[in-house]
C-alpha cells in the first residue's frame, strides 16, 4: 500500500512538473522566443541571418549599391544605421551587439497595394537588449519618443523631423519587433500571445524541417503564394492567370543569400507541398545548345524545360486550371492516345515577346519532336476535326517566308495539352522549323519568329545577348530568365498607378540589374535551385556626336532618284539593291558595287519593289509598277515573257502582290487616281469582280489582303477622301462597307492582330489627327482627337520595317512631335520645312531609329526615341533610306542615295 502511494505521489509530481513547465514556457514573460514565431502567415518573403551586420556590410560593398542606395528606403536604412553606429561609439560595438543574434526581415502586405517591413531582432541574452537605454537616452535633436499599450504591452513611438514616418518598436521578452507600420508591431504582439494563430513558420513547416536556423550571410526563405500576393498587389486589376498558375504549385524555398562578381545569388533547395515529389532530371544530351538560336532577340522572359522525357511535363500539372471538358476529351482522343507527347523528347522553349502599350502579349512556344511530320499530320486533323484517315483539304493554311501555317481554333489549346502550362493562346498558330514545333499566339506573332530566325535576330546570334544564353545550363530541368530591358514595358504596362510612378521615377536604378534567371536541377535527390539577379553598372550611355563616315559608296552616270531598295538574291541570300536614275533606268547592283543590270522603264516607279518566284523553281524575279504599266523582270534585266501589263484605267498610283495560299498563283492588286481597283491574275489578267472595282477618290496607301481567324479573306482599300472598303476575294462588299473614317486621309494604317475578327483592329489617323479604330465586322471602335496645335498641323501613322510597331507623328511648320501608341510624346524637335517625310525602323525595344528626311534640303536626320540626333552632320539625300541590324556585329548599316551616289554607312551601337 505504501509502495502505490509513492508511486500516485511521484505520478502527481511529475504531472506538475510537465504542466508547470509548459505554463512556464508559455505564459512566462520572459521566457525566450524565437523571432520568428513572430512572423505572420502572410509574409510574402522572410530573410533570416545570425550575422545581421556582416550580411549588411556586404550588401553596402557591393558596386550595384551605389545605385540602389537612391531608393529612399535603402537610403533611410543606410542613414538611421550609421547614426545609431555613431551612438554607440563607431568602434564596432554595434556589431558586437548584434553579432551572433538572429535578424529577421519580413515583408507583408499592410494595404491594398502596400507592403511594408517587420524586423525582429532575437538576443541570446537579454542583457544585450540595454542598448536601447542607450539610444533612448541620446535623441537626436527635434526628436521624441511617445508610449501607448497594446495588449498590455508597451510600444514606443520614435518620432523626428528627419523621418518621413514614425517608427514603432517594442519588447517581447528576449526579442525586439520594430516597423514603420504599427500595426505590423501589434500582429507580433497578437502572434506572440496566442498559440491559435498559423504564423510563417508552422505554415511552411518543411522550410524549417529542411534548414532550422540561417547559414552563411542568411537564407531567403519564400513561397509561391506569397509572391504571387506581392505581384498581384503591385498589378491592381490585370490579369493574372499565369501567375496564379505559379502560386498553385505551393512550392516553397530557401535559398542562401551570396554576393558573387556582377551578380547577387540565392541558392538552395525548393519544396513541393505534401511531399510531392517532382522529377527535374534532364536529358543526357541537353538541349541547352538546342534553342539558342531560335529564341528571339524580342524575347522579354525565356522558359526553358530540358527533361529527360515528355512525361515529367506532366508532374508540373495545374490543378486550377479550368478545363473545357469537351476540348479536353478531344485532345486525349485525337492527340494523347495516338502518342503525341510520347514523340516529343522533353524539351520546351516558351517566349513571351516585348510587349507595346495597348497591345496584347505575344507568345511562342517551340517543342522539339522526334517525329515532326507525323506530328504536323496529327494537329491538322486535330484542327479541322476529321479522323486520322479524313482528308485536311479544307483546313485554311497561311504561308509565310516559305513556312506553312496553320490555326487550332481552340482557346488555351497548349494549356489543355500540357496541364494547364503555357496560357495565353486564345487561338493556336502551327508551323515547324527543322525538327521543332512551334505554336503561337497570334499570326503576327509566327511572322515575326519567323522573320527573327530568318535575320539570325536571336540569342544564340547576338554577342550582345551571351549572357543570357550563359544563363541556360547543360545540366538543369527548368529554365526561367527575364531580360529586364525588354520586360520593363511590361512592368509599367500592369502596374497599379502608384506602382507605374515608382517605377517610372527610379527606372534608371532598378533598371542596373538587368538580367534575373532561375533554373532548377536535380541534385541529390532534392530541386535544387538557383536564382540569379544580374546587374550592369555601366554609365548611363550618353549620345556622343557621332560623325557618319562612308563605309562603301558606288557613282552612277545619272541622278537617282529613287531607292535604295534591298533584295534577296536567290543563289546565295546576300542583299543586293535596286535603284532608278533620272532617265528612267533601272538598276540593279550587289552588295559589293558590281552592276547586275540595267533596264530602261518607260516611267518612274510608283510602287514598292516585290519578289516573285513566277516559275516555282527557287528563282526569284522583281515585280513592280510604273504609273502606265505593271513589271516582272528576273535577276538577269530580262522581262517574264507576257509583261509588262498595261493599265487602261487611269494612272497606277498604287501596287501590292497577293499570294492567298503561297501557291505561287499570283494576284496583283492595283489603284489608280482615279479611285478604281483592279486585281490581275498571274498572267495579268483581270479577274471577274475587279475589271474595274469603283471607290470613291483615289488611294491613300496600296490596297492590301488581309487573312483574318474565324473569316477568311478580306480585301482593304482606304482612300484619300476618308472611306474604308472591305471587300472578299471576289470583290464583293462586305457588311457595313465602306465605313466613313473622316475627311481625308494622307496616312498609312496598321493591322492590330487580336485572333477573331471583332477584336482585330484596323488603326489609322485621319487629316485632322482623329485615330479611329475599326474591326473586320466592319464596326468603328473607337475615336480619339489628337491636340492640334493649327489648322495646317499634319499627323501620320509611321509603321516600322515589319508592320509590328507604330508611332504617331505631328508635323507643324516648325515643330515635328512624335507620340507613342498611348499619345505619349517621345520627342519633340525643331525643324523649319514645309515638307518631311518619315520612316521607323524597329528592332526591338531597345533598338529604334525615326528617320526625318527634308527632300527640299535633301538632308536625312536619325533619331533614337529619346529624341537624341544619332548623326551630328546630316547625311545627303532626299529618298527612303534602307536600314539594317546586325546582332552579331552589333550596328546598323544605312543604305542611302544622294545625287549620283550609292552609299553605304556604319551605325555602330
Amino acid at each position: 500500500m505504501r509502495i502505490s502511494k509513492v508511486f500516485l505521489y511521484l505520478l502527481i509530481i511529475a504531472t506538475l512538473a510537465v504542466a508547470g513547465y509548459y505554463l512556464i514556457e508559455k505564459f512566462n514573460p520572459f521566457a525566450r522566443k524565437n523571432g520568428m514565431e513572430l512572423v505572420s502567415s502572410d509574409a510574402v518573403v522572410v530573410f533570416e541571418t545570425q550575422n545581421p551586420v556582416m550580411a549588411w556590410n556586404q550588401l553596402i560593398s557591393q558596386p550595384l549599391w551605389s545605385r540602389l542606395m537612391d531608393l529612399p528606403a535603402l537610403n533611410q536604412a543606410q542613414n538611421q544605421l550609421m547614426a545609431l553606429d555613431s551612438i554607440f561609439g563607431s568602434n564596432g560595438s554595434l556589431e558586437k551587439t548584434l553579432r551572433g543574434n538572429q535578424l529577421i526581415v519580413s515583408l507583408h502586405p499592410v494595404g491594398r497595394e502596400e507592403f511594408d517591413f517587420l524586423y525582429t531582432f532575437s538576443f541570446k541574452n537579454t542583457s544585450d537588449l540595454q542598448f536601447l537605454e542607450k539610444l533612448e537616452s541620446q535623441l537626436p535633436p527635434l526628436s521624441q519618443i511617445n508610449s501607448r499599450s497594446y495588449s498590455n504591452v508597451i510600444i514606443k513611438e520614435f518620432q523626428s523631423l528627419e523621418l518621413e514616418r514614425n517608427l514603432n518598436y517594442t519588447v517581447i521578452n528576449n526579442v525586439l519587433v520594430v516597423s514603420y507600420t504599427s500595426f505590423l508591431v501589434e500582429e507580433a504582439i497578437r502572434y506572440s500571445q496566442s498559440s491559435n494563430l498559423s504564423n510563417f513558420k508552422s505554415i511552411h513547416k518543411k522550410l524549417f524541417d529542411e534548414l532550422p536556423g540561417a547559414k552563411g550571410l542568411g537564407v531567403v526563405r519564400l513561397s509561391a503564394s506569397g509572391l504571387a500576393n506581392l505581384i498581384a498587389g503591385i498589378s491592381r486589376g490585370k490579369d493574372l492567370s499565369m501567375i496564379r498558375n505559379f502560386e498553385r504549385t505551393g512550392v516553397s524555398a530557401n535559398l542562401e543569400l551570396k554576393f558573387l562578381d556582377g551578380k547577387i545569388l540565392l541558392d538552395g533547395n525548393a519544396y513541393f507541398p505534401d511531399g510531392r515529389e517532382v522529377d527535374f532530371s534532364n536529358q543526357e544530351s541537353s538541349s541547352a545548345g538546342l534553342f539558342q538560336n531560335y529564341i528571339s532577340n524580342r524575347s522579354a522572359v525565356y522558359t526553358q524545360y530540358d527533361f529527360k522525357e515528355s512525361g515529367q511535363l506532366t508532374e508540373l500539372k495545374d490543378d486550377g486550371f479550368q478545363y473545357n471538358s469537351s476540348l479536353k476529351g478531344d485532345i486525349e482522343k485525337n492527340l494523347l492516345e495516338k502518342g503525341f507527347l510520347e514523340n516529343l523528347s522533353g524539351a520546351l522553349g516558351n517566349m513571351l515577346f516585348e510587349i507595346s502599350p495597348n497591345e496584347p502579349q505575344d507568345q511562342v512556344l517551340i517543342i522539339h519532336s522526334e517525329s515532326i511530320d507525323q506530328q504536323i499530320g496529327l494537329l491538322k486533323q486535330f484542327g479541322l476535326g476529321v479522323e486520322e484517315t479524313g482528308s485536311i483539304d479544307g483546313l485554311p493554311l497561311d504561308f509565310y517566308q516559305e513556312k506553312e501555317i496553320f490555326m487550332v481554333a481552340s482557346e488555351e489549346f497548349p494549356a489543355h495539352l500540357f496541364e494547364g502550362k503555357f496560357m495565353g493562346f486564345q487561338d493556336t498558330y502551327i508551323t515547324s522549323i527543322g525538327n521543332l514545333l512551334v505554336f503561337a499566339n497570334s499570326s503576327k506573332a509566327m511572322k515575326l519568329f519567323i522573320d527573327d530566325l530568318k535575320n539570325d535576330n536571336t540569342w544564340g546570334r547576338s554577342l550582345q545577348q551571351k549572357r543570357l544564353i550563359e544563363s541556360i545550363s547543360s545540366n538543369d530541368g527548368y529554365t526561367f530568365i527575364i531580360n529586364v530591358a525588354r520586360f520593363w514595358n511590361s512592368v509599367e504596362t500592369v502596374s497599379s498607378p502608384n506602382w507605374k510612378a515608382f517605377f517610372q521615377k527610379y527606372a534608371p536604378q532598378l533598371r542596373s540589374i538587368d538580367l534575373i534567371s532561375m533554373r532548377v536541377k536535380e541534385l541529390n535527390k532534392k530541386n535544387y535551385v538557383s536564382l540569379e539577379l544580374g546587374y550592369n553598372l555601366e554609365p548611363i550611355k550618353q549620345v556622343q556626336d557621332i560623325m557618319l563616315t562612308e563605309n562603301k559608296s558606288f557613282q552612277f552616270d545619272n541622278l537617282l532618284v529613287y531607292g535604295p531598295v534591298s533584295v534577296q538574291n536567290f543563289v546565295d541570300n546576300s542583299l543586293e539593291f535596286l535603284v532608278q536614275d533620272e532617265n528612267d533606268v533601272m538598276h540593279l547592283l550587289t552588295s559589293e558595287g558590281s552592276l547586275v543590270f540595267s533596264y530602261q522603264l518607260e516611267g518612274p516607279i510608283i510602287s514598292e519593289i516585290y519578289q516573285v518566284d513566277y516559275y516555282k523553281n527557287g528563282k526569284l524575279q522583281l515585280l513592280l509598277a510604273t504609273e502606265k504599266q505593271v513589271y516582272i523582270v528576273d535577276r538577269l534585266g530580262n522581262l517574264i515573257p507576257g509583261f509588262p501589263v498595261s493599265i487602261n484605267a487611269g494612272r497606277i498610283t498604287h501596287l501590292n502582290l497577293v499570294d492567298y495560299s503561297n501557291s505561287k498563283e499570283y494576284r496583283f492588286f492595283v489603284g489608280t487616281d482615279e479611285g478604281d481597283l483592279l486585281l490581275l491574275d498571274k498572267e495579268g489578267k483581270l479577274l471577274d469582280g475587279w475589271n474595274p472595282k469603283k471607290v470613291s477618290s483615289s488611294l491613300a496607301v496600296k490596297p492590301s489582303h488581309h487573312r483574318i481567324a474565324g473569316v477568311g479573306d478580306r480585301m482593304v482599300a482606304l482612300t484619300a477622301n476618308g472611306q474604308l472598303y472591305f471587300f472578299n476575294r471576289r470583290g464583293e462588299s462586305e457588311l457595313g462597307s465602306p465605313i466613313r473614317l473622316g475627311d481625308g486621309l494622307a496616312s498609312d494604317y496598321i493591322i492590330l492582330e487580336r485572333g477573331s475578327a471583332r477584336d482585330t483592329r484596323l488603326v489609322t489617323i485621319t487629316k485632322e489627327g482623329e485615330v479611329v479604330q475599326v474591326n473586320f465586322m466592319g464596326e468603328l471602335t473607337y475615336r480619339n482627337q489628337l491636340m492640334r496645335p493649327d489648322r495646317e498641323s499634319k499627323f501620320y501613322l509611321i509603321k516600322d520595317q515589319k508592320e509590328d510597331r507604330y508611332l504617331f507623328v505631328v508635323h507643324e511648320y516648325n515643330k515635328v512631335t512624335v507620340l507613342d501608341q498611348e499619345y505619349k510624346e517621345l520627342f519633340a524637335i525643331n525643324m523649319f520645312a514645309e515638307k518631311l517625310n518619315f520612316q521607323f525602323f524597329s528592332f526591338g525595344s531597345d533598338k529604334n531609329i525615326f528617320v526625318v528626311t527634308d527632300p527640299y534640303q535633301e538632308f536625312i536626320y536619325l533619331y533614337n526615341l529619346q529624341g537624341n540626333l544619332l548623326n551630328t552632320t546630316p547625311i545627303g539625300g532626299n529618298q527612303k533610306i534602307d536600314l539594317k541590324y546586325s546582332g552579331s556585329q552589333n550596328d546598323y548599316t544605312i543604305y542611302v542615295i544622294s545625287g549620283k551616289r550609292f552609299s553605304e554607312y556604319k551605325l555602330p551601337l
